[in-house]
């Protein structure tokens, strides 16, 4: 298990927009299990929406997106100089809502790579129902 001092030694996201609290299980170029705690103190949630919470999709896949650039950090020799973009997605689904209070476990593998982009599988739980789901591709580029 590694905690949010690693997680900000690793990735170029800062508060309001670092997504991932918590990696819980890390097998290296495989796979990941990060979490994120949802707090009603998030900023988001003054206007989405103010009389009833809910974490926005795009949030979520931005949480996704996160959790697979800690695989992809196993794949640099710098991390602090290279970033990842997501480059494509195909398929997103939200199942259910994700509201204040909730820990949102992020599962993501790492199905295929080749000249630095990077396929990838992910599904979302709070406790342990599905909340989304999402197949996507990863890019390294050099920071400038």
């Amino acid at each position: 298990m590694k905690d949010i001092n690693y997680i900000l030694d690793v990735m170029p996201h800062r508060y309001p927009f670092l997504m991932v609290d918590r990696i819980i299980e890390n097998e290296k170029k495989e796979s990941i299990t990060t979490l994120k705690n949802v707090s009603i103190n998030e900023p988001y949630f003054q206007g989405h929406f103010p009389t009833k919470p809910i974490m926005p999709g795009v949030l979520i896949l931005e949480s996704i997106a996160q959790s697979a650039c800690l695989i992809m950090v196993d794949f640099m020799e710098d991390p602090s100089k290279k970033l990842v973009f997501m480059s494509k997605v195909l398929n997103y689904k939200i199942y259910n809502n994700v509201i204040p209070g909730d820990q949102l476990c992020i599962e993501a593998k790492l199905l295929q790579h080749k000249l630095g982009s990077f396929k990838f599988v992910a599904t979302c739980f709070v406790k342990e129902k599905k909340v989304a789901s999402a197949e996507f591709f990863a890019t390294i580029v050099d920071k400038k």
